[in-house]
């Protein structure tokens, strides 16, 4: 798949990331829904709201390079965790809460909350997951179905590197991305199928509904789509990182795997099988980059021992891309996977903290200064710390 004619600048895939954070109360840890209240106070006007009311939502706006992400997340981070303080909260970048669990916690007040509830009923109810979402300009002259054929087999790279949600209910779940698993619940998730060309996906999409199976695109929430609200391709497969460098890594290769991708240079991941099967395949990497992270074996058909480890195949795709992302001044940022790489994914280092610390309340505070890290929170945080430990001293006088 090349593009046709002339050669297309890669600066025209430009970028954005969206990242939902949960709402924890900094003593307990403990989900708080209180998301409209926050953001009533909020005075930059980018902080939003997501179904969940113990969730906040930002975004970036559109970016040239991975330094200018890196740079706008900080703000957003900023500005929701400013909000929040406002409130007396913090903001948690994980893909899954520890250990709240969903009764009690509230819908968002909006119209779309309560239109999705009459969709899927209980599973919205129990779904509070956050993800990070990075958005991917593709030039109007490519197809982005074509583009998309090609991109969906580096879903598992991608979670991979961001699994952060191995703990649920209080529990390990043996998963480094539980996130995923619970998603799935969902009707259009996971792997989309492979299509032709737009025609044939939009022909699709008027079947789903005119059927009255979906109320609008927005509805189908496949790991990577055509976004039907901008002109991108959309990866939606990874859990929300503690640690900003971490998500600007992981857009700076997802970027740089578009841009492969449109230029012909990425062969899709069992590319001898029908197409059928190689959904069937795709799917089942998903799910074991969901259960084993940086430590899967995923499905390689055309290896002699038909699988690769997730880490070999990284490094190989770091090999093919890395090149694109110097040319596009995301070199630098690319380089983070190796550091992802080297210290573990925020699952191993959550696993980590709390086989050191043994409590999930102290994971929770832990992740919390993770997502403050680098965001220009840390001294704020300090001084709000100091603050309760005073209000303690004086309630025990």
């Amino acid at each position: 798949m090349s593009i046709p004619g002339a050669a297309i600048a890669r600066e025209s895939f430009t970028l954005g990331v969206e990242e939902e954070y949960q709402l924890v109360e900094p003593e307990t840890g403990e989900l708080r829904s209180s998301g409209g209240v926050v953001r009533a106070g909020d005075r930059s006007g980018v902080v939003e709201g997501e179904v969940q009311d113990a969730m906040l939502e930002i975004g970036t706006p559109v970016c040239t390079n991975a330094g200018e992400v890196m740079e706008r997340l900080r703000e957003r981070r900023f500005q929701a965790g400013a909000a929040a303080a406002a409130e007396d909260l913090e903001i948690m970048a994980a893909g899954i809460h520890p250990f709240s669990g969903w009764k009690g916690k509230e819908l968002t007040d909006a119209d779309r909350p309560r239109m999705l509830k009459d969709l899927f009923r209980q599973i919205l109810r129990q779904e509070h997951i956050c993800g990070m979402h990075v958005h991917v300009a593709v030039p109007e002259e490519l197809d982005r179905l074509v583009l998309l054929d090609a991109v969906r087999a580096y879903t598992p790279h991608l979670l991979a590197l961001s699994c952060s949600s191995p703990f649920h209910a209080g529990e390990d779940t043996g998963y480094d991305s539980f996130r995923t698993v619970t998603w799935r619940r969902f009707p259009t998730t996971g792997v989309p199928p492979t299509f032709t060309s737009a025609e044939e996906f939009r022909g699709f999409m008027e079947i789903l509904l005119k059927a009255g199976t979906i109320p609008d695109e927005r509805t189908v929430y496949w790991s990577t789509r055509p976004s039907p609200r901008y002109p991108t391709i959309e990866l939606r497969m990874c859990d929300v990182c503690p640690r900003i460098s971490d998500a600007v890594a992981i857009a700076a290769l997802g970027r740089a795997v578009v841009v492969a991708a449109a230029e012909g240079r990425l062969e899709p991941t069992g590319s001898s099988l029908s197409p059928s099967l190689q959904d069937v395949v795709l799917r089942e990497n998903e799910w074991l980059t969901a259960r084993d992270g940086l430590e899967a074996n995923i499905v390689a058909p055309e290896r002699s021992a038909c699988s690769i480890p997730i880490r070999d195949a990284i490094h190989e795709l770091l090999a093919a891309v890395g090149p694109i992302a110097d040319s596009l001044g995301d070199g630098d940022a690319l380089r983070g996977v190796g550091t992802i790489l080297e210290r573990g994914n925020g699952a191993e280092r959550m696993r980590a903290r709390h086989e050191t610390a043994g409590s999930l309340r102290d994971l929770v505070q832990w992740t919390v200064e993770e997502t403050r890290s680098g965001a220009g929170m840390d001294r704020r945080a300090e001084r709000r710390n100091e603050s309760i430990a005073a209000n303690r001293t004086r309630e025990g006088e």
